[in-house]
């Protein structure tokens, strides 16, 4: 036995150098331009199991459809309903974390390789790298959206958040968590360095250029509250729409009998500036055919209070016995649902998102002559008539806009980034009022510590200082 693992000894020391140069089968290393780039796409679409965001304030149901939520679609689902601390069980996977840490690997071996790739040159290599860092820091951006309080100048420096991944290696490394204000200081810095690199064209929904960088930066500060340097990169963005080749819909002339036609991939949408694309499993209980005829409904009187019967948007909800048609009108004890054309959500950017936003900015900063003249940009595209904002004032102004946030995103998840970034807002304290779900016996009532989601427990078991 000795004489051969001598032998095998003197084997490996002497082939050392030429079995480092092959590649084992069915697996390939980095090493050019074009491998780096392919390792940027990622993946097609953004699939939350359990969505927490979802459980939005235009929800409610009965103790029938809370059962059935429960029997059919899953506890997380009802433990998000219910507002509670923690909705995932040990075995269960969560999508808003596991989906983008997934992607932060990938793009951190971009980052911290490609600008020793062995072809292309340093232009095309800044400019890869740059790209993945934008995606990096919008990952992270994003997993602060869920699992951190919303950003609070008096307390940002201590409220614990997410983790700063930068490295493609779990072997011995440590991502602890950071505070609310390092996590957007690191996101703020990555995404400024990389805006000057970023190609002008558009190539991919889940590629990054220069529309999307200066909409995710200014998507950044909005969501911090700094409206000044958000105004600054979403002016930068609306100005590059048209080139872009990206824009608005126009229900007015998609409308056909009371509905507006399926588009069949939300992600090729030509409202899309960058997609993350969410399929979850509350949309079957919007549809009643699915389960019955409860589980989640839409409000009824927060439908009146948002809508008129000119407004093309409630093509996108229907009444249960009507199948898809839209409603002009609303009666108490018709029970109302998202239909099937708004199945399919993007939570990263689209054209309405970034108007509504610059809007608001605008009219923060007091220019509310152009902030009403995006609004009706956006309203001609969405009204048959009415397309006129009637707003008197700076404050009318701004809660104008956010009233159109809610008839743009209505039944879309999307409402949950605006929960989080006016709850202490003076503005739109009686907004609370709807953060109230119940399952026809209890009532269950939003608070500020629930504007963040738990660490899930498969994540604590892997980390337990989190």
């Amino acid at each position: 036995m000795k004489k051969i693992y001598i032998i095998l000894s003197i084997f490996v020391l002497s082939s050392c150098s030429d079995w480092l140069g092959i590649k084992p089968r069915g697996y390939d290393v980095a090493e050019t331009i074009n491998h780096y780039e392919g390792l940027i796409y990622g993946s097609e679409a953004f699939i939350l199991d359990e969505v927490f965001p979802f459980m939005s304030f235009e929800w409610t149901t009965d103790t029938d459809g809370y059962a059935n939520v429960w029997q059919n679609m899953g506890s997380a689902t009802a433990n998000a309903y219910r507002w509670q601390e923690d909705i995932f069980l040990p075995d269960e996977n969560c999508g808003e974390w596991n989906y983008f840490c997934s992607m932060l690997y990938p793009l951190n071996i971009v980052v911290n390789e490609v600008m020793d790739a062995s072809d292309g040159t340093e232009q095309e290599k800044q400019l890869i790298r740059a790209e993945a860092r934008m995606l990096r820091a919008f990952n992270t951006f994003m997993m602060l959206q869920f699992f951190s309080l919303p950003y609070d100048e008096a307390s940002s420096s201590s409220d614990l958040s997410v983790p700063i991944i930068e490295q493609a290696s779990t072997m011995g490394a440590s991502f602890p968590l950071q505070s609310t204000e390092q996590v957007y200081s690191y996101v703020i810095k990555e995404m400024s360095e990389s805006l000057t690199y970023l190609p002008e064209r558009k190539e991919h929904y889940n590629r990054a250029f220069a529309l999307t960088g200066q909409a995710m930066l200014g998507k950044v500060y909005w969501m911090k509250r700094d409206y000044k340097n958000a105004l600054e990169h979403l002016r930068e963005a609306f100005l590059a729409i048209e080139d872009a080749g990206v824009g608005l819909n126009d229900y007015n002339e998609m409308e056909q009998d009371g509905e507006i036609p399926i588009i069949s991939d939300a992600l090729k949408d030509p409202q899309l500036i960058y997609g993350l694309q969410s399929l979850a499993n509350i949309w079957p209980s919007m549809y009643p055919s699915y389960y019955g005829s409860y589980l989640f409904v839409l409000k009824t009187d927060v439908l009146k209070r948002y809508f008129l019967p000119s407004d093309k948007r409630l093509c996108y909800i229907s009444g249960m016995n009507t199948g898809k048609t839209a409603y002009t009108s609303f009666r108490n004890n018709d029970i109302y649902y998202v239909n099937l054309n708004g199945m399919s959500s993007n939570f990263g950017i689209s054209v309405p998102d970034l108007l509504l936003m610059y809007a608001e900015c605008l009219a923060r900063e007091g220019s509310l002559e152009e902030a009403k003249t995006v609004l009706e940009q956006l309203r001609a595209k969405r009204m048959s008539e009415d397309v006129a904002v009637s707003a008197s004032g700076q404050q009318e102004m701004i809660e104008y806009v956010i009233a159109e946030r809610m008839r743009e995103f209505m039944g879309t998840g999307m409402l949950w980034f605006d929960m989080r970034r006016l709850w202490d807002d003076p503005l739109f304290q009686d907004l609370k009022q709807d953060y109230i779900h119940t399952d026809g016996s209890q009532d269950y009532i939003l608070s500020k510590e629930r504007l963040k989601m738990s660490i899930p427990p498969q994540v604590r078991a892997w980390h337990p200082e989190y």
